[in-house]
């Protein structure tokens, strides 16, 4: 086994914990907050690993994918901040 096998073992096996423990906050919440910050850091270990595997392979053709995910992060972080803040503005009239 070569030091490179190794750190890929090793990458991968921070990459799979890291994507389970986000999973399970985006299941168990309990806002929709946290659940959004979890789809966030997912969106992230995804780029994470297309880059990796990239740099691992000296390949360039994810680089599209890789920005079509980036921007679908960002729209969704927009869409549910607005949602949030909408709800909470309700919320306050309602309550006013």
């Amino acid at each position: 086994m070569t030091i490179q096998t190794i750190l890929i073992i090793a990458i991968a096996a921070v990459f799979a914990v890291a994507a389970l423990l986000a999973i399970i906050r985006m299941i168990l919440g309990p806002s929709i907050l946290d659940r959004a910050i979890a789809s966030d850091v997912l969106l992230s270990e995804v780029l994470c690993i297309l880059g990796a595997d990239a740099v691992i392979n000296h390949h360039t053709y994810m680089l599209p994918v890789m920005l079509m995910i980036a921007a679908t992060g960002v729209l969704g972080t927009v869409a549910v901040a607005r949602f949030v803040a909408r709800r909470d503005r309700a919320r306050e009239r309602a309550d006013g």
